[in-house]
């Protein structure tokens, strides 16, 4: 009668391990299979509801943030709004050796799944009074294995598609990079009566900054600055695109700085469709008649800086693409005389920061261009700016890209 029963024992014992076998490999195999969250889910409801005769559950997973995708056996209407408001509790609850939220300590036990030191899941759960198992203890194991298995297999996928997401966002920034040093002149054109350099200093995503220098004729030059709004591969096709235009437009069309910006403000509306803008200063310096017209458009204001007096660049228009027509164009004109520096930059130098909070701001970029006025190589005055930035900002990074663009009359 003993051995009948140590007989009949041993088969239960060998079903059970069959039956934990069969749900470990059913799983794993939905795991290698790519099967969706939901899948993986279903399968391990019906182990627990149905095979291991758990008759309370409630779990709590961390999918970029926390939520219930399986219960059952829950009746009316549990005391918490959300799940991070449970998992709050069910936190203080395993921390503290048993001391939480009521309503958490109304389950048999909780289940935790930690990776890496990061809570996955909770399971929350009541044991049934029989089983395939001669234990709790052996319930518990198990339902830890295979809810370990499913969340770190679904923790797994979503870090591999982030992964994959953050290289593609890595492939456009490069990409949008390239193509942005290929808007830069690789050597600014050197002309008979300017001395002129320009910096770019990048931020950490790529945006869309421009300049151009474009020699005319002996006596004259087109000068540019421009910024498109967004950042990445968007905002350097669209750089890209109005480069061109701008080029095909000197070439066969006009060199007039007003004309130039109606003419580019409507390939912007066709190419940006209303989902971008770009700001924009073009200039033709003339050395015969010593002078600038020049036209804004939404730019932060170039400074003609002459004899320790600075003139604000301002007149012209609206960004280029805000509108389909122009509300209102005017085109500016300042003397150019010999000695007379023209200094465009984009809002990387005025909106940077230092470890005070304080903003450098346009007062203090006149002041410092005031102070290099005798400053004729414009190279060196560009090293002598980074410099006066980097100690303003000291440790604090830019907070967007920085450009600028120095062009002197060197004629005599």
């Amino acid at each position: 009668m003993a051995e009948h029963k140590e007989g009949n024992k041993a088969e239960m014992d060998l079903e059970a391990k069959q039956l934990q076998l069969h749900w470990l490999l059913q799983i794993t195999k939905a795991i290698n299979y790519n099967l969706p969250s939901s899948n993986l889910f279903d399968i391990y409801k019906t182990v627990l509801q149905q095979h291991l005769k758990v008759s309370r559950l409630l779990l709590f997973v961390n999918e970029e943030f926390w939520q219930t995708p399986v219960s059952f056996g829950i009746e009316g209407e549990l005391p918490f709004t959300s799940a991070e408001e449970a998992v709050t509790s069910i936190r203080h609850y395993v921390d503290h050796s048993g001391k939480g939220a009521t309503w958490v300590t109304e389950f048999d036990t909780v289940v935790p799944v930690i990776h890496q030191d990061r809570p996955l899941a909770y399971a929350l759960i009541d044991l049934p009074d029989e089983n395939v198992f001669h234990s709790s203890r052996e319930t518990v194991s198990y339902i830890h294995t295979i809810t370990n298995l499913i969340v770190v297999a679904i923790e797994n996928k979503r870090l591999a598609k982030e992964s994959i997401r953050q290289a593609a966002v890595q492939r456009e920034l490069e990409l949008a990079a390239q193509m942005q040093s290929m808007l830069f002149p690789s050597n600014l054109v050197t002309h008979s009566f300017v001395d002129i350099a320009a910096t770019y200093i990048p931020h950490q995503s790529v945006g869309g900054d421009y300049y151009d220098f474009i020699p005319l004729n002996d006596d004259e030059a087109l000068v540019c600055m421009a910024d498109v709004s967004g950042k990445g591969i968007s905002a350097a096709l669209l750089m890209s695109n109005f480069q061109a235009n701008l080029h095909a437009l000197v070439r066969h069309s006009t060199t007039d700085p007003a004309k130039l910006v109606t003419e580019l403000n409507d390939c912007v509306n066709r190419s940006a469709q209303g989902e971008k803008f770009i700001t924009f200063f073009i200039a033709r310096v003339n050395r015969r008649n010593a002078t600038i017209e020049y036209v804004n458009a939404g730019h932060n204001p170039p400074v003609l800086v002459y004899q320790n007096q600075v003139t604000i660049l301002d007149q012209g228009t609206t960004g280029l693409g805000m509108f389909e027509l122009l509300p209102f164009l005017h085109k500016g004109k300042a003397d150019f005389k010999p000695g007379s520096l023209l200094f465009c930059y984009t809002d990387g130098i005025t909106e940077m920061e230092n470890s005070h909070g304080h903003v450098f701001g346009t007062d203090l970029l006149h002041e410092l261009l005031k102070s290099h006025d005798t400053v004729q190589n414009m190279e060196a005055l560009h090293h002598s700016l980074v410099k006066s930035f980097n100690e303003f900002r000291a440790e604090v990074a830019f907070n967007d890209d920085v450009t600028f663009l120095s062009l002197r009359n060197t004629h005599h």
